[in-house]
């Protein structure tokens, strides 16, 4: 499957929204769609940093596949028989930030393999909802950035 690719623009500096893409442990009170976020490990996020994200009653447990600060990072799960990685790039735009992420999805278990047309359809709602969720960042980061 061909990756996923979203995009947002920020007013915000990267050194504004950088720590608010990459705080995992405060998302929900960030990115609307996710409920809850539970840390799986102590101590700084990094490579190898694991959480648990829920998205209504849908929990899925992600690691930091690689970490790239203040710049990128890319997250690792799986849900339904499938891998997906995610990659969060925050790029210089002038006086804001380009926010970019990139989804691959490959299905690991036979069902999800039988499924893998239905994915490919459903993926302009993906982006569309990944494109909400960098929006929510940058939403946070001018609102922050400007004051209350």
């Amino acid at each position: 499957m061909k990756p996923l690719i979203c995009t947002h623009r920020s007013s915000a500096p990267p050194e504004r929204v950088w720590p608010l893409a990459s705080d995992f442990a405060n998302a929900a009170g960030r990115i609307r769609a996710i409920t809850k976020v539970e840390m799986l490990t102590p101590g700084p996020v990094g490579s190898g940093s694991r959480f648990r994200e829920w998205r209504g009653r849908q929990a899925v447990d992600m690691e930091v596949a690689a970490w790239s600060p203040p710049r990128s990072y890319s997250l690792r799960g799986y849900a339904m028989g499938t891998e997906f990685t995610s990659e969060i790039q925050c790029v210089p735009d002038g006086a804001g930030t380009r926010l970019e992420m990139v989804i691959h999805v490959r299905p690991r278990t036979f069902g999800a393999k039988l499924l893998s047309p239905l994915i490919s359809l459903m993926s302009k709602v993906m982006v569309k909802s990944c494109a909400k969720d960098l929006g929510d960042i940058a939403r946070v980061a001018e609102r922050d950035a400007n004051g209350p």
